[in-house]
Formats: C-alpha cells, sequence, structure tokens
C-alpha cells in the first residue's frame, strides 16, 4: 500500500529527529534523512522547503509530544503544586526517547539562526504558558518547574547516575 503525503511527511519529521540528534543542525545530511525515511532525497524538498523548514517541522513535533505529555496529565489538583506533580510525573514518558530530547537540546544550539530562534523562543513560551493554564502556578513556580524539566533533559541525554538528577 502507498503512502500518502502526509504518512511520508511524518516517516520524514521521524527520521530527521534522529539525524538532527545525533548530528546537529548544520552536520545533518538530507540525503541520510531520506536514506532513513526510505525515500530519495528529491522527496524531501518535496515534501520540505529546505533543511530549516524540516528542523523546525522537527523541533514543532517534540514540542507537541511535550505538550500532550503535560494535556494528557492535566487533572483538577487541590493545589497548583500537586498539578505540577502530575505533569512532571508524566514528562518522564518523554525522557524515555533520548532522540526527541536531543534534537530539542540541538533547536537551541542552532539559535544562533533567527528563524530558528524564533521558533525555540516561541515554542518555550508556549510551553511555559500552557503549564501555567493547566496548573494555576504562579509564574515563580511555573519557571522552577521548567528548571527543573531542563535538569532531567540534561540528565537522560548524558544518561547521568540518579543522584546527579534528583529534584526536590
Amino acid at each position: 500500500m502507498e503512502l500518502t503525503s502526509a504518512e511520508r511527511r511524518e516517516q520524514v519529521i521521524e527520521a530527521a529527529i534522529h539525524e538532527f540528534a545525533e548530528y546537529g543542525y548544520h552536520a545533518a545530511k538530507t540525503a541520510a534523512i531520506a536514506k532513513r525515511a526510505g525515500i530519495s532525497q528529491p522527496y524531501v524538498y518535496a515534501l520540505f522547503d529546505d533543511k530549516k523548514a524540516l528542523f523546525i517541522a522537527c523541533q514543532q513535533r517534540v514540542r507537541e509530544q511535550i505538550m500532550d505529555a503535560f494535556k494528557s496529565a492535566s487533572r483538577p489538583a487541590d493545589t497548583p503544586h500537586q498539578a505540577l506533580a502530575a505533569l512532571g510525573a508524566n514528562y518522564l514518558a518523554v525522557l524515555i526517547n533520548p532522540d526527541a530530547l536531543r534534537c530539542q537540546l540541538q533547536g537551541h544550539a542552532a539559535s544562533a539562526d533567527p528563524e530558528i530562534r524564533k521558533h525555540m523562543r516561541e515554542g518555550f513560551i508556549e510551553v511555559f504558558d500552557l503549564v501555567q493554564r493547566l496548573t494555576g502556578a504562579d509564574r515563580a513556580a511555573v519557571t522552577a518547574f521548567m528548571a527543573t524539566g531542563a535538569l532531567l533533559n540534561v540528565s537522560a541525554v548524558l544518561e547521568l547516575p540518579d543522584e546527579y538528577a534528583v529534584v526536590s
């Protein structure tokens, strides 16, 4: 059965997340992404205007996975602290995919590019505001929550021993 262009697009994004996670924005090759996705390199450019558009699509996908994890954990809670704890517990499922985390970190690393920086900044604000809306927590509590998430991301990709990633 032939895949639709939307299905191929999804396949390319998943392949690209792995390539960008390993090689970063500048060193990743669209030929390697195409090979991983099982398509021709020209077809990558039929689906995405350029490598930057594909990179931003990957960053968007990772952001959506994080936001979906938070949304699915959102439940009425007695306190904002309890609501944050529920979101944090659900975030642990995101940590299972180190390629997604590495890809996100590569987005931060590539932020010297104004378009990528804009996308990454808007994404951070979108996630921050979502957490605040879902939990009712104040900005200081959400800032601490996001900082803890950053620590967990780095801990996961570096495979740090638990005692170096303990959060309270």
